[in-house]
């Protein structure tokens, strides 16, 4: 934000906010146009519009500037090993991955999930009650069919009100097992479909809208804007 309004002071002598408030729009769209053209990345791109969508309070603002799409291909990753993974070695921590993968929880929700809040329902699904999630609120996630077993060998023969983990390493990567439990998750509601296609612009036939709310819910997410974007695609 701070980047942006020293943009507008020095561009546009723009030297109060309620000034800035009535040019928000114009100058916002002119601010990340030359960004566009500067050859910003897009998930910087994304990332300043949201921040300046929140600050300014409209979520329509700059909608004209039309930003890239992140694409996996444009996403790097080092010959060798990075240092943080080499902090965090996945066969010493099967039965956190594959429990994160069941569910798809946040990792401040499996930091906080207690035996007791993992249960079985009177048809016999196995859920896990999530009591304070994003915004405080409380959601019941279905384990995925199948991964039953994975989350029952963790909690069964404890005490209900131990932690199911006493500690998630730091360099567990929580959102990629969360987005592979969502990808599961929208195939099972979905079957004979395929994921949305990842290049290009969604349109309303390239997804199962039922499927795709289903996963919303469980992931605790209130936009399925966000969930086809950044977890389905």
């Amino acid at each position: 934000m701070l980047a942006f309004i020293n943009w507008a002071r020095t561009d546009h002598g723009i030297t109060r906010l309620a000034w800035l408030d009535e040019r928000a729009d114009e100058l916002v769209t002119e601010y990340l146009t030359g960004h566009v053209v500067a050859g910003k990345s897009a998930y910087t791109l994304q990332t300043e519009r949201a921040a300046l969508r929140l600050f300014f309070g409209s979520w329509s603002l700059a909608v004209a500037v039309d930003i890239p799409r992140r694409t996996r291909t444009s996403i790097t990753r080092s010959r060798v090993p990075a240092s943080h993974d080499r902090h965090f070695q996945p066969a010493h921590w099967q039965a956190h991955i594959r429990f994160a993968q069941a569910c798809g929880l946040r990792r401040a929700e499996l930091r906080d999930l207690r035996v007791r809040d993992v249960y079985t329902a009177e048809d016999g699904t196995l859920f896990v009650l999530v009591k304070r999630g994003k915004g405080g609120k409380a959601r019941e996630v279905p384990i995925l069919p199948g991964h039953e077993q994975d989350v029952l060998a963790v909690v069964q023969g404890r005490a209900p009100h131990e932690k199911v983990f006493d500690h998630i390493p730091v360099h567990m990567d929580v959102h990629d097992y969360r987005r592979d439990s969502a990808q599961r998750r929208y195939l099972q509601h979905a079957p004979g479909q395929a994921l949305p296609p990842v290049e290009g612009r969604l349109k309303r036939d390239d997804y199962d809208p039922a499927a795709a709310q289903q996963v919303s819910w469980a992931l605790g997410h209130n936009r399925l804007d966000v969930v086809l974007r950044h977890y389905l695609r």
